[in-house]
């Protein structure tokens, strides 16, 4: 059986994971902050050699299933209780999508930052898995590093606390999605910090993500893993049931907020 319980093709190629190519993404990923599913086992970012008997396919057709030019799959995984969920619902029942949504996200996001840190990465189809290829330039991902850039919430004297429901609901969102959560200034994941709302507004929370302190600061690398990590998170939040949305003030960057939906 595939990953996702999508039985595989009786003539199955012979792959196996170039081990080079799997360090160079591995440490891409512990660089953006996302874990490794090592062995299958999520939540986090699984891999294995496409054409193997893990690889369900979803982009065929494309070119991007091609295993000479793409010998690395990536798959999102869940946490075990919504991929459980997903795996046994019946007809009619929302778990199924709710997981779809969030590997779609995530893997949209690998094939937007990967790129940044050198490796050739792309999705041929909208619910197709994340494919890579061998490095784009001889740079290894850990250079150029420089301070810490500016990625996650920052707490100012005007700052609300954050609501403890709302906090709460994000909590319960990223354990379910697989996202870890920062416990602490220098960690990678979701990071909250209260906000004041719009008026008339419930209780929000800032969200954001937060990399490895180890990412290259260049603006090429931390704005695209910033960018593609805010839309995933933002997305993965929603079909997890909270509401997002960016708030774009004037006199700083746009950032997402996040509320319980009732």
């Amino acid at each position: 059986m595939g990953v996702h319980g999508v039985a595989a093709g009786v003539r199955v190629r012979a792959a196996r994971v170039d081990p080079l190519l799997a360090d160079r993404v591995v440490e891409a990923l512990l660089l953006v902050g996302l874990p490794v599913a090592h062995g299958g086992h999520g939540p986090g970012v699984h891999l294995f050699a496409t054409g193997s008997a893990d690889d369900a396919g979803g982009s065929a057709g494309t070119g991007a299933d091609d295993p000479e030019r793409w010998p690395l799959t990536l798959r999102w995984l869940c946490s075990a209780r919504l991929e459980d969920a997903a795996a046994a619902a019946g007809a009619g029942s929302p778990w199924p999508r709710t997981r779809q949504v969030v590997a779609d996200s995530m893997e949209t996001a690998l094939a937007e930052l990967l790129p940044a840190l050198g490796l050739s990465a792309v999705r041929g189809a909208p619910d197709g898995p994340t494919r890579v290829g061998p490095a784009e330039s001889a740079a290894e991902p850990g250079q150029e590093t420089g301070p810490e850039p500016e990625t996650g919430p920052r707490r100012g004297p005007a700052a609300e606390p954050v609501a403890a429901a709302v906090e709460a609901a994000v909590r319960r969102g990223a354990a379910l999605a697989g996202l870890p959560l920062a416990r602490h200034p220098r960690a990678a994941g979701i990071a909250l910090a209260g906000c004041v709302p719009d008026p008339g507004a419930g209780p929000v929370v800032d969200v954001a993500w937060r990399p490895s302190p180890r990412l290259p600061a260049t603006p090429l690398v931390s704005t695209a893993v910033r960018e593609s990590m805010h839309h995933a998170i933002g997305s993965a939040l929603t079909a997890c049931g909270l509401r997002t949305s960016w708030h774009r003030p004037a006199d700083s960057a746009p950032h997402l907020h996040a509320t319980a939906d009732h």
